[in-house]
């Protein structure tokens, strides 16, 4: 099975409502880092980096990952998420 992650920011309407929308969906892991990119822990960091989306986080989310391929943006994911039941 493909690896899917969503990476989502504190404080972000935009990811609530994207994990609202995974809720029930054990084949998404969810990560929520701080808003404030000075928060991150090495750990995060290192993620955000590992599975390149630390640069988009700078600017947007949330992102869903999929073993590879970027989804980025609420509407983007919401339509993944519909294609994808």
């Amino acid at each position: 099975m493909d690896q899917v992650i969503l990476f989502s920011l504190e404080n972000c309407m935009k990811c609530t409502q994207t994990k609202e929308l995974l809720e029930g969906r054990d084949n998404v892991r969810i990560v929520t880092y701080p808003h404030d990119l000075a928060k991150w822990t090495d750990e995060q960091l290192k993620e955000s980096k590992e599975y390149d989306v630390f640069e988009d986080l700078q600017n947007t989310a949330p992102i869903l990952w999929n073993d590879g391929n970027k989804v980025v943006g609420y509407l983007r994911i919401r339509k993944w998420i519909q294609d994808n039941k």
